[in-house]
């Protein structure tokens, strides 16, 4: 019995002259079989081709020939802008404002909002003065019917309307709905521009400086608005300890040595630019350092007052009351006055705080008086 060809060439056993005879039983089949399965490895190959071909973009060798830093993570690679990569002009100083979020500096067109508001506050002061007009005369002409059913007036015959009409009132609500939340969404608009936060003095500085240095070098009309300093507002969020970093980044370029820039900066804000007049210093480790200095002054002014409590009590001198009471305003106030200059806390807050923290001296001066008795 002959063998069939496909189980041969299946088993390892066939040959391609057995897939050619004719008279082979299912030589028909195997082909269109071959057929599929050649096209399904050329497809293979093909995606693997393209895979190959993007990955090949990915590789370090390629990001070597790129602007900038590159650094490596799990996923990839994060490229760091520079400075120096881009042209003067707008480009570079786009790139200097979103190279810190201090920089973000840009016009709040206070004047041009209060201008488009007042337009169109009176265009809906006419709309409304001519309503009241349909409905005084509705009313005087004994037309209630209009006034009492909105589907009537809906309705209404075009011989019902006064001439002096220059269109229904149905037409003239719709017009002044669509031209009142027009001014409503302005005005929403203008609030939140009114809200933000006016540049620090600091913030100011750095962005001028490099606008009217060779930083920027635009044309005097194009760079005017960063001379108009009450119109310019920050889109840097509010922070808790905002003198106290100024303070310290005033401290951090006066003392620019390697250990500065060991503990405060990154290969990231080193590699923004190459220039040495322009410092960058990661935001979070200054975030630290400020909550690392609060803390230490927190625990100082609390441990200050209660050392000389001790103190006055183990030289006898604690039944002065005048004294103690004066020792104990004087650092409740030091208290107030640190919360209200390092942080941002509401007045109900810095009350509170300094109600606790007189509170707890008090609680101490008692335990003394009590321990001695």
């Amino acid at each position: 019995m002959p063998s069939d060809p496909f189980n041969d060439l299946e088993k390892g056993q066939g040959t391609a002259d057995d897939l050619d005879s004719p008279t082979s039983p299912g030589t028909e089949s195997f082909t269109v079989a071959s057929s599929l399965r050649a096209s399904l490895s050329r497809s293979i190959a093909g995606v693997s081709g393209v895979r190959n071909y993007v990955s090949s973009f990915k590789s370090p060798c390629f990001l070597k020939k790129q602007d900038g830093l590159r650094i490596d993570g799990a996923m990839g690679t994060t490229a760091i802008p520079k400075l120096e990569d881009f042209p003067k002009g707008f480009p570079r100083v786009s790139c200097f404002l979103d190279s810190d979020e201090s920089f973000m500096l840009f016009k709040r067109f206070g004047i041009v909002f209060a201008r488009l508001l007042l337009n169109k506050q009176d265009e809906i002061r006419q709309m409304e003065d001519e309503l009241q007009g349909m409905d005084k005369m509705d009313f005087v002409g004994d037309k209630h019917e209009y006034l009492l059913s909105r589907d009537e007036d809906v309705k209404r015959e075009p011989s019902t309307i006064p001439g002096c009409w220059s269109q229904t009132r149905p037409q003239l609500l719709e017009k002044l709905e669509k031209k009142i939340m027009e001014y409503s969404d302005l005005l929403l608009k203008a609030n939140q521009l009114k809200t933000l936060e006016k540049p620090a003095a600091r913030d100011y500085r750095s962005v001028l400086h490099f606008m009217e240095n060779d930083g920027g070098a635009m044309y005097e009309r194009e760079m005017s608005w960063i001379y108009d300093k009450e119109d310019l507002v920050s889109l840097r969020p509010g922070r808790e300890h905002a003198w106290l970093d100024g303070m310290l980044e005033r401290l951090l370029k006066v003392c620019r040595c390697g250990l500065v820039r060991y503990i405060f900066c990154t290969p990231e804000t080193n590699a923004r630019t190459d220039n040495p007049a322009i410092h960058y210093y990661d935001r979070r480790r200054i975030a630290k350092c400020v909550t690392l200095l609060i803390t230490i002054l927190i625990l100082v002014l609390l441990m200050i007052p209660i050392w000389l409590l001790y103190k006055s009590s183990v030289n006898g001198t604690i039944g002065t009351t005048n004294d103690t009471i004066v020792m104990i305003l004087s650092f409740t106030l030091i208290f107030s006055a640190a919360l209200s200059l390092f942080t941002k806390a509401k007045r109900h807050e810095i009350v509170a705080a300094s109600a606790g923290y007189c509170a707890v001296l008090v609680v101490f001066l008692g335990n003394i008086h009590n321990a001695r008795s």
